[in-house]
């Protein structure tokens, strides 16, 4: 009897699916000296949402800000306003482990990805950590860094 209980619970677990669209929630925003948000960024640790070909939704209601983010265990993609065209891709183990490689090293949390991410767009802009952070060329290239000069970010999940 107890089998058969675990071989239907088995069963249950395997058919669930990973989603394959989400709508946009962003966790932190990234603002200007003038308080302008530049950047919002959806973090998502959990591993249903770690397929790097999520379709995303809802992110026109964000046409104001110039650049989106979303950001999991494995992927970091980047999308640019007015047309969400996604502008580039990184990979979050690359960018996350300069800032702590032991924290990044099997389940990656939502506090963890929050608290680097914040801390590699800190370096973009102080250079607190490195002359040049990781994947310094690649946000110049797309137009962000120059918007990401004296930010202050927010985790919107705490102010909520």
């Amino acid at each position: 009897m107890l089998k058969l209980i675990n071989d239907k619970i088995i069963k249950t677990m395997l058919k669930i699916q990973p989603p394959t669209a989400i709508d946009f929630d962003p966790a932190i925003v990234a603002k200007d000296r003038d308080n302008k948000p530049v950047l919002m960024i959806d973090v998502r640790f959990s591993s249903m949402y770690g397929s790097p070909e999520l379709d995303i939704f809802k992110m026109e209601e964000y046409q104001h800000i110039p650049f989106l983010m979303f950001a999991n265990s494995n992927v970091i993609r980047i999308f640019k306003s007015p047309d969400f065209a996604e502008v580039n891709r990184l990979e979050t183990k690359k960018v996350l482990g300069f800032y702590d490689g032991s924290s990044i090293e099997g389940i990656i949390y939502q506090f963890t990805l929050i608290t680097l991410l914040q801390s590699w767009l800190r370096d973009l802009d102080y250079h607190w950590k490195s002359e040049n952070p990781p994947y310094l060329e690649e946000i110049k290239a797309i137009g962000l860094l120059a918007l990401l000069e004296d930010i202050t970010t927010e985790d919107l999940q705490l102010l909520s």
